[in-house]
Formats: C-alpha cells, sequence, structure tokens
C-alpha cells in the first residue's frame, strides 16, 4: 500500500508526499485514527481522493463523510470531478444511527437507528471543525470498540484548524477536540489554482489575520479578466448584483451565489428586501419554488424522528392553510436536495402572538415545577423554523461550497468588542482580562472572514 500511494505519476508538493507517506504507513498499522489538517487551497482533496482510489482498487470498504449534508454534498461534487468510484457517502450521524433528542433541558444526541459503522473499513470524516466535544467523544468510543464486527476499522479526519468551532461551542471559543489526534499532518503550502489565484491570496490573507492582532482589512485582487478574485463594492453595488444572480440562475443552481452574514438579525434584513424585489412586497406567504432553510431541527410530533435537520436547504412544493397542534398553521410540502418530500407545519402569522403567549405561561410554568420543563420544550419544538437561504450565516454556511459569495464586511466587524478597550482603560485592575477578550474577539472577525471567503470557488464581493 505504501509503495503504491508514494509511487503515483502525480505531482505532488514535498508536503503533500510528506502527508501521502504518513497516511500510508498509518494505513498499515494497527492505529485507528489519524488527522489530515490543512489550510484552504493546500490539497487535502487531492491526497484524500488519491488514498481513496487507491483503497477502493484494494478492496477496503471506504466511506466519505461530514457533520451536515451540504457538507456531505461538496465531498459528492469533489468525488465525481475527480472521478473517485466505489465510495459511499453520508452524514457522520447517519453513520452512527444519531439524531439529536430532547431530554430534559438539553438536546443530546442518541442512538435512533442501526449503526452502518461495520460496513466499512475506512472513514473519511471532513470538516471536522464542525464536530462538536459531544458528537466526538461518541465517535471516538465506536472506533475504538474492539467488540464490533470489523473492529479493525480506521478513522482518517480531515479539517482546516483555522476554521471556526462547532456553532453550539463558539461561547467558549473551544476548538474541536478531533483536532487533537495524537497521528497527524498539517499542510501549510497552499497550492489549489496555482499561486496565481487572486481569490486563494485574499483567503491566505484572511488565514494569516487569524493570528494577527489586528481586524482584518479586506482588499481588492483580481485578474485582467475578473472571472477570478475579490472585489470591494458599495452595500448598493453587492445587492443589485445579488438580485441579478438570484434573478436568473438561483433556481437552477443555488450555488451559484450567496451573500453570508455575522448576524440573523442582517441576514433577515437582506433576504426581506431580495424576497420583496424578486417575488413583490404583496407577495403571499409562500411561492412554489422558493427555497428556505431550517433554523433548527424539524422534530415529528414522536419527539425523536428529525424530519428535517439544522441548516437542510429544500424547495416549496405545494403549501395550504390548516390546522395544526391548536394553532392555526401552514401545511407545506417541501423537496430536499435529494429530491424526497417532506411535510412540515410552520405556524401561521395570525397565532404567532397565541403561540408566544401559550409559551410564555410554559416557561413560568417550568420555572415553578422542574417536571414541566418537558412541556415547554416540546411546545417549542412544535413548528418548523424555516427561513429565506439567499442570506445565511457564516456558521451555517461552514461545510458549503458556492461559486460565488459576497460578505457583509459591516456585519462581520460588529463581533470586534471595541467597547473592551474602553473597559480596559478605565479599570486597570482588569485591564489583561479585557485586552484578552478583545484580542479573541479580534480573532473570531478574522476568522469569520476567513471561512466566508474560502466558501467561495471563483469570486467574493465584500461590503465597505
Amino acid at each position: 500500500m505504501i509503495q503504491t500511494l508514494i509511487g503515483l505519476n502525480f505531482q505532488l508538493t514535498s508536503q503533500q508526499e510528506v502527508a501521502l507517506k504518513k497516511i500510508a504507513e498509518f494505513l498499515t498499522s494497527s492505529k485507528r485514527m489519524f488527522g489530515l489538517f490543512g489550510y484552504a487551497g493546500t490539497g487535502k482533496s487531492t491526497i484524500v481522493n488519491l488514498v481513496a482510489e487507491q483503497l477502493v482498487s484494494a478492496g477496503k470498504r471506504v466511506v466519505f463523510t461530514a457533520p451536515t449534508n451540504k457538507a456531505v454534498g461538496v465531498l459528492r461534487r469533489m468525488a465525481a470531478e475527480k472521478k473517485v468510484q466505489g465510495v459511499d457517502l453520508m452524514t457522520i450521524h447517519q453513520l452512527l444511527g444519531l439524531a439529536p433528542v430532547k431530554q430534559g433541558q438539553q438536546r443530546i444526541l442518541k442512538q435512533v437507528s442501526s449503526s452502518l459503522l461495520y460496513m466499512y473499513d475506512i472513514i473519511f470524516l471532513d470538516e471536522c471543525s464542525m464536530v462538536t466535544e459531544e458528537l466526538w467523544n461518541i465517535i471516538e468510543e465506536r472506533i475504538n470498540n474492539a467488540l464490533l464486527l470489523g473492529s479493525n476499522r480506521q478513522l482518517i479526519v480531515m479539517g482546516d484548524p483555522a476554521q471556526l468551532p462547532p456553532v453550539n461551542e463558539e461561547i467558549n471559543e473551544r476548538k474541536s477536540q478531533s483536532f487533537n489526534v495524537p497521528d497527524k499532518t498539517i499542510l501549510t503550502e497552499v497550492v489549489r489554482q496555482g499561486t496565481g489565484s487572486p481569490l486563494l491570496e485574499f483567503v491566505t490573507a484572511c488565514r494569516i489575520a487569524v493570528k494577527s492582532k489586528k481586524v482584518f482589512e479586506p482588499f481588492s485582487k483580481f485578474n485582467p479578466d475578473k472571472k477570478n478574485g475579490a472585489f470591494l463594492v458599495k452595500e448598493q453595488t453587492l445587492l443589485k448584483y445579488a438580485l441579478k444572480k438570484f434573478s436568473t440562475k438561483f433556481n437552477r443552481d443555488p450555488d451559484c451565489f450567496r451573500l453570508l452574514c455575522y448576524t440573523n438579525e442582517r441576514v433577515a434584513y437582506w433576504n426581506q428586501k431580495i424576497r420583496a424585489k424578486i417575488y413583490g412586497k404583496d407577495a403571499p406567504k409562500f411561492v412554489i419554488g422558493e427555497r428556505l432553510i431550517s433554523k433548527a431541527p424539524v422534530i415529528a410530533p414522536d419527539g425523536k424522528t428529525i424530519i428535517l435537520a439544522t441548516s437542510t436547504e429544500v424547495e416549496v412544493v405545494e403549501f395550504v392553510e390548516d390546522r395544526y397542534s391548536g394553532y392555526k398553521a401552514w401545511n407545506v410540502k417541501v423537496k430536499t436536495e435529494a429530491g424526497e418530500l417532506r411535510q412540515i407545519y410552520i405556524l401561521h402569522e395570525d397565532d404567532v402572538r397565541k403561540f408566544k403567549r401559550d409559551n410564555n405561561r410554559l416557561l413560568r410554568n417550568a420555572k415553578r415545577n422542574p417536571s414541566l420543563w418537558k412541556a415547554w420544550y416540546e411546545h417549542c419544538d412544535t413548528f418548523a423554523d424555516m427561513r429565506n437561504c439567499w442570506a445565511i450565516t457564516v456558521h451555517n454556511s461552514q461545510g458549503s461550497t458556492f461559486i460565488e459569495v459576497g460578505i457583509d464586511s459591516k456585519d462581520i466587524r460588529r463581533k470586534v468588542a471595541t467597547k473592551l478597550l474602553y473597559l480596559a482603560r478605565i479599570n486597570p485592575d482588569r485591564k489583561a482580562e479585557y485586552l484578552k477578550e478583545y484580542r479573541d474577539s479580534v480573532r473570531a472577525c478574522n476568522q469569520l472572514f476567513y471561512v466566508g471567503a474560502s466558501r467561495a470557488r471563483n469570486r467574493v464581493f465584500i461590503n465597505t
């Protein structure tokens, strides 16, 4: 296996050759986990495809996984472009038979279907920066469980150490524990699209800024034909260009363009403006063919089955006014990117006040009697929370790839807690603490720029 991999007739950098050799050595060892880490454009995908192709040829059962369906879709496209065959693709949750289930006052991962882990020899897990501590603990336990049938399986985790931490752990700014695997290799030399890619130069500058103490300053840099690069534009220019893309290409190719923001507030602002321009200010609640994204998991009445996972994009097929769980509702039939039809219920705007009133009552009851928390959580999960997705948060975009993106830099800069500098000046005793928090906010801001820019394949537009 080692000789086959490192003897391939393929132009690799010295870093990639070292990484390939380490992976080959890992695959012939008794070790269970290996990390292939690297920044955008360093060639992780090239190596993964080379290895997967050789493994399949050697008769190994291989599966590509990622934490989200969107990230799995990127893996599927990547495999198709490289003509890699014989590899299965699914989310890591599907592989392990897991789903988030409410327990008490929180949602935890539980076994809801049979694990498919026994079917594979080699598991690739991409976008590991999105793996939470809870999920990683389960993955480690399953991979290291010697009692499982075919227990000689191995896991290769892939990810970018400069990406954002798992969204529900962002408060503590904790990097995913998956980066802590003892056997690993890290790629730092940028090679994607060659050294003549202005976009990649911009993305690399964003990434370098992640370790800087200064807020990243976007800049324009592009090819003479303007087909590749980064462009600083006025907000109205960005909106005009976005409308052109969304009006002419979005329905056929949803990955043609996206607007990326830091806050949900700004996402709502952009989506409201775009919807009014495309469908008209007096458009109905839903439009056939309209694309929506789930803000949270859509749960079936049994409280366990996930109808739609968080950040799942769907297309509206049918909708009708109805009643559901005692409220006026919209009965909406949607189609997933995999072509599967799902029926969901969305709270009707006429009953929003009633729902909130009931929700507040249940919350008050739960605070007085802890045994009633379940009733409140179940009430919160009654209806699907669906939004438009012309604009999405940078966190929601992680794991996705778009041909072009627009970045709301004004919104991203709101991540920088400048007030901490003032607090540091007037509170000498806590100066070090406040300055550290400020630097952390700068790093988080620069990470948002990096993740947003690295979603684009060709061009990125940044509002000024």
